[in-house]
């Protein structure tokens, strides 16, 4: 055998052992993987002048089950994914210009609204025409992409334009799409299991209301009272608020919303208790932003 088949043959054993490593299974190696992606992908996506999110979803794509499979989509991967993911809607709720929010609510709700029936009438009609479906399956397909996420709103911070009158009113039509087609998801999901009945829609808008004044009036006072009364620190100021936000969250789930909504409710309540440019406002972003988002 010749040097040279001698070195492709070595090679290509090497490459075998390591295919046969992957996907990582150790949890230290995984973290230290995501930890160099985190760092690197941003650095490659600001040479390219692309955001740094767009970055991080062309590594996620390269390393993931899909490219490489050097990384799994295991439960570590979808609960670091559905953290990062509440955290955002939390931090727009927080961030957000309550008395721009005010003044816009008009232009939300129309952009809310048209986003997502547009979408929503084609998908439904393409779904039945094309793909033959009956119309539940349509209309469930559809909604699937008569919404959006906040995924961008990092970068409308790191811009400074996440208080302008559009990113706002990108903010409330997010909400409303989300809300909308979530809803479309538990009435489908009611009907095929034969329960979408009165009893149904009395106790999906009974939980609904109670959870929302809940939010609304319960969470406020509660911090309040704790910034004033039983706060020790940053420390403890930064665990109270990220407690708040995951309940909210679950809490929406219990109630028949999806998580994503209440850690949106969760930083609407918090919004006008926590200063901005504060050391507490300051901590969440810099966790949001490094780790979780």
């Amino acid at each position: 055998m010749s040097p040279l088949s001698m070195i492709g043959s070595a090679a290509a054993s090497v490459i075998e052992s390591a295919a046969r490593g992957l996907p990582f299974r150790d949890p230290v190696l995984i973290f230290a993987t995501v930890m160099v992606v985190i760092l690197l992908a941003p650095l490659l996506a600001r040479r390219l002048k692309l955001p740094e999110i767009v970055g991080l979803i062309v590594f996620g794509m390269v390393f993931g089950p899909h490219g490489l499979g050097v990384l799994e989509r295991d439960q570590t991967m979808r609960l670091l994914g559905k953290v990062g993911l509440l955290y955002i809607m939390f931090l727009a709720g927080l961030d957000i210009d309550l008395q721009q929010a005010r003044r816009n609510k008009g232009r939300s709700l129309v952009f809310g609204l048209l986003t997502f029936a547009i979408p929503l009438a084609m998908g439904t009609g393409l779904g039945m025409r094309l793909f033959l479906m009956n119309t539940p399956t349509a209309i469930l397909l559809a909604s699937m992409f008569s919404s959006h996420t906040l995924l961008t709103f990092p970068v409308t911070v790191k811009l400074g334009i996440a208080k302008s009158r559009a990113a706002t009113t990108a903010i409330g039509g997010t909400i409303i799409t989300d809300t909308l087609a979530l809803l479309i998801l538990a009435v489908v999901a009611a009907m095929s299991t034969g329960s979408a009945d009165a009893f149904f829609w009395i106790r999906l808008i009974a939980l609904m209301t109670v959870y929302m004044a809940f939010v609304a009036f319960t969470v406020p006072r509660a911090a309040r009272w704790f910034f004033r009364s039983a706060s020790s620190g940053e420390d403890v100021d930064f665990i109270f608020v990220l407690a708040v936000a995951f309940l909210c969250s679950y809490l929406a789930h219990l109630a028949g919303l999806e998580p994503i909504i209440g850690a949106f409710l969760a930083g609407l309540a918090l919004n006008s208790l926590i200063p901005e440019g504060g050391v507490l406002m300051t901590r969440l972003h810099f966790t949001g932003n490094v780790l979780f988002i």
